[in-house]
């Protein structure tokens, strides 16, 4: 019965990382764009406040790469978090025929899914997820009571599937966000 538990609680550890890390990378798009654009615009398909691929990624490169020193997890956190997102263009691109990021004016790019500087983002994301962010945040919700760790993936899992479910019906799109092909 412990170890059920335990299980469960490192599950909704991890599903509560994935919110975190999505939000995350939202709040770092809206601000980027902003920044480079003098615009804020919610960069991803869905509406609402996350951009998966960044959570995603995020508790990959915790689950996997935790262990890692070093050289090897920057290369390792740039070459996960790069196949996640050219993945991630490639099933977008799929399912709705645009585009939400385009890196083909960037050097070193691979169809313009991924470029060598999005990928020392990501190498730089991913040793701050697994040496600050990731332990930092797993050991706050660690703290948190069991009903409300429950409670949060249930309310943010419902949230995200609505979400999800609209957006597969009316993506998020338009000038700003994405391009169609």
């Amino acid at each position: 019965m412990e170890r059920t538990a335990s299980v469960r609680r490192q599950a909704q550890t991890l599903t509560l990382l994935f919110f975190l890390f999505s939000a995350a990378g939202w709040l770092w798009e809206l601000l980027f764009v902003g920044a480079t654009t003098g615009r804020l615009v919610n960069r991803g398909v869905l509406h609402g406040p996350w951009l998966p691929v960044y959570g995603t990624g995020g508790v990959l490169i915790v689950l996997l790469l935790g262990r890692c020193r070093g050289w090897r997890l920057l290369v390792r956190s740039a070459l996960l978090g790069g196949a996640v997102e050219y993945a991630s263009s490639v099933a977008l691109e799929w399912l709705f025929h645009a585009r939400w990021w385009d890196y083909s004016g960037w050097a070193w790019n691979l169809n313009g899914r991924v470029a060598l500087g999005s990928a020392a983002a990501f190498a730089l994301a991913g040793w701050l997820a697994v040496r600050l962010a990731g332990p930092a945040l797993a050991g706050l919700l660690s703290r948190l009571p069991d009903r409300a760790r429950t409670a949060a993936c249930r309310c943010l899992g419902a949230l995200f599937a609505l979400d999800a479910a609209a957006s597969l019906l009316r993506p998020n799109m338009g000038e700003g966000v994405s391009m169609l092909l």
